[in-house]
């Protein structure tokens, strides 16, 4: 692999051409699209020149239910080059019932690719022609875009780098509508990681699950690169006492569960309805964990066995409100403690990030195993220089803020245990020390640079 440290890096002569294929894109808000933005972002510096491949705002405004950060475009460079080609959206929903049953039922992925596919084509072709394109990036989700591009990338005889942001067939909220579809999306995820001259994960744990799969896919062809901050790490001793009379814990985004979703996903089948009885789920994952009930239970914990920090703790969250997050706060009681700020902007969520003591992040949790996802605001957490509140499940997320120095790791079976953690963290008794350079390669920067060594390698691997 040529890494851009490489003398052919510092070459003149050396300057590659990206579709940069990007679907969620500002202006649309989400950690996914930090990621893909920020890479977009420092290319550049490595004599990569990407050109976007996105949809307009109008198409995402409405398929992502106007979930729009007008601010986010200010962070991209003037000189990007960004294609917007319009997706519809009539795909997404239905009236009637039957139909849209029928279309989730014999569906293996999202419709966008399909939508989006017709008014894809003819634009695509005069993009070509324009920038004249050596490789082919693609980030998923949407996952309808990896068949699609794999196909594409085959047409142009382009080699094509799949940046896997999700777990792809392992990523399940419910379970597949049956062990067929699950078999027929294992076999459509192959022929599109076969087809990947390079394959990203974003945790050891996602390049694992990925290749326990796909055991004849060579190991070699797959790539950890994390997602990453901008901040300037420095060393760091947390000041956690406040004149102010309330410990404030933030949390900022959505939690990605529902109890209706993780109902089909825990019931046995036997319990089920009989059109539900055929469901498959290659594993379980449980997420109820990556919500914040087992939080609230040892926060629940703490006050009843110290009732005078109910008056010192405020729970903040900052977020589009979830309909089942009341009835949470309701059963542990904490109506007085904790707040909804609903949706913000980014700048003003790094401003209330600034104004927490604390943050909090949690995980699903793979049952029997370790859980592969590391939250993306984790990143943006790290670069605030705040202690981290880690109500997490075995795996990848737990290792990450184990290395950091920055966390305080709770184990969310343990509520008793949690609780302690919290009162100290109220109190100010912590040992924490940021991992200055473990921190630093976290830098988008530094992370794209290996993005860079990753396109380039698949270049130079069909010249």
């Amino acid at each position: 692999m040529v890494f851009p440290s490489s003398p052919l890096f510092r070459s003149p002569i050396v300057s590659v051409t990206v579709l940069f294929v990007a679907f969620e894109f500002p202006p649309l808000a989400g950690g996914g699209v930090q990621r893909s933005s920020k890479f977009a972002k420092y290319l550049e510096c490595f004599q990569i020149t990407p050109v976007v491949i996105t949809t307009d705002a109008v198409s995402l405004g409405q398929i992502f239910d106007n979930s729009i950060d007008w601010e986010l475009l200010k962070a991209l460079p003037e000189s990007m080059k960004i294609e917007r080609i319009p997706c519809p959206h009539s795909w997404v929903r239905s009236k009637n019932r039957l139909l849209a049953w029928c279309r989730s039922f014999f569906s293996l992925q999202d419709g966008i690719a399909a939508s989006w596919e017709p008014h894809l084509r003819p634009a695509l072709n005069h993009i070509v022609q324009r920038h004249r394109p050596e490789a082919i990036y693609v980030t998923v989700p949407p996952f309808s875009m990896a068949p699609l591009w794999s196909q594409i990338a085959r047409e142009l005889s382009l080699p094509l780098v799949l940046d896997c942001r999700d777990a792809l067939s392992q990523w399940r909220i419910g379970p597949y509508s049956s062990w067929l579809h699950y078999r027929l999306t294992l076999r459509l995820e192959n022929r599109c990681l076969s087809q990947a001259a390079r394959v990203i994960c974003t945790s050891e744990q996602t390049r694992h699950d990925l290749l326990r799969v796909h055991p004849q896919l060579p190991s070699d062809k797959f790539t950890v690169i994390t997602n990453g901050h901008d901040g300037e790490i420095q060393d760091w001793v947390p000041g956690l006492h406040r004149s102010r009379p309330q410990f404030v814990i933030g949390y900022v985004g959505s939690f990605y569960y529902t109890p209706a979703a993780r109902d089909t996903m825990m019931r046995p089948w036997w319990r089920k309805r009989p059109n539900r009885m055929i469901q498959y789920a290659p594993r379980k994952e449980d997420w109820l964990y990556r919500s914040p009930w087992f939080f609230f239970k040892a926060v629940a914990h703490l006050f009843a066995t110290h009732p005078e920090y109910k008056a010192r703790l405020r729970i903040r969250f900052a977020g589009v409100k979830p309909d089942w997050i009341d009835s949470q706060v309701a059963e542990f009681g904490l109506g007085d403690n904790v707040e909804f700020l609903g949706r913000l902007d980014h700048p003003n969520v790094i401003q209330f990030q600034r104004e927490c003591d604390a943050l909090l992040v949690t995980s699903s949790k793979v049952v029997g195993g370790n859980s592969y996802s590391i939250a993306g605001k984790t990143f943006e957490y790290l670069s605030l220089g705040k202690p981290i509140l880690g109500f997490v499940a075995q795996g990848a997320q737990e290792q990450l803020l184990n290395q950091t120095g920055m966390a305080i790791i709770c184990d969310p079976d343990a509520p008793e245990a949690s609780a302690q953690k919290l009162r100290d963290l109220i109190d100010g008794r912590n040992d924490l020390k940021p991992n200055v350079p473990f921190l630093k390669r976290l830098h988008r920067k530094e992370l794209t640079r290996q993005l860079a060594g990753v396109l380039l390698s698949a270049v130079l691997q069909v010249t």
